[in-house]
């Protein structure tokens, strides 16, 4: 759970990150509405860091400012965003990024872990508590259960982009830079060996022994080979 200060900082950092992208593409706030992103007034607050914006505006940020989906999530999570420029593309010659999927295994636990949460703070909203402990408890859990997904869609965009004998293309290694740190040491033993696949998929394999690597060469070849059919129409 962010402290306020530890919010308002992170605010005031997406505000600044999306003013100055709007800038450098030359648009109105207004001209970011009419491209199907928030509207002027919402933008505003956003740039001004007084907003508290929601998974619904941070997907709506991501067309009008040329960045791959997801890329306002990530950045207002601490990330970067990737640029969805061909300009940018073209300075890497013989590069290009793999687009990610059109949908992610998803969980029937990440289903009710949502509307669990969800239940809870409109609870604490319907009470006029935004301060109770409740409300806390149910803001931690939906941050989660919503880094889980996030976590997993970048596990994906690697496997599709990165693993042997693949350079990460520059966009893909930036946009997912704050999940290939360096593991730290985690309760959840799942968890810390899906940040050393991730990592082992950037071609970061200096913690990953034999055995591993060739669970997880087998992991990314069977990733592979399914994103191929699925691309030529096969069941």
């Amino acid at each position: 759970m962010h402290s306020p200060s530890e919010l308002s900082r992170r605010q005031k950092r997406f505000g600044r990150i999306i003013k100055e992208r709007r800038d450098e593409l030359g648009l109105t706030q207004l001209q970011i509405g009419d491209l199907g992103g928030p509207s002027a007034p919402t933008i505003r607050k956003i740039e001004d860091g007084d907003a508290a914006i929601s998974t619904t505006t941070l997907n709506k940020l991501d067309a009008p400012l040329r960045w791959l989906p997801g890329s306002a999530a990530r950045t207002y999570a601490g990330g970067s965003p990737a640029v969805a420029d061909p300009a940018l593309s073209a300075r890497h010659p013989g590069e290009s990024v793999v687009a990610g999927p059109d949908s992610i295994r998803f969980e029937i636990a990440d289903l009710t872990g949502l509307l669990a949460t969800a239940g809870r703070l409109n609870d604490a909203v319907d009470k006029g508590t935004a301060s109770d402990p409740q409300l806390v408890a149910a803001i931690s859990e939906l941050n989660r259960v919503v880094s889980t997904l996030s976590a997993r869609y970048a596990t994906t965009m690697l496997e599709r982009n990165g693993g042997p004998g693949r350079v990460l293309h520059p966009l893909v290694e930036m946009a997912f830079a704050h999940l290939l740190e360096v593991p730290a040491e985690a309760s959840d033993a799942t968890e810390l060996q899906e940040r050393r696949y991730r990592r082992w998929l950037a071609g970061r394999s200096e913690d990953v022994d034999a055995a591993t690597e060739g669970q997880f060469q087998a992991r990314w070849l069977a990733a592979n080979l399914a994103t191929t059919a699925s691309r030529n129409g096969e069941h």
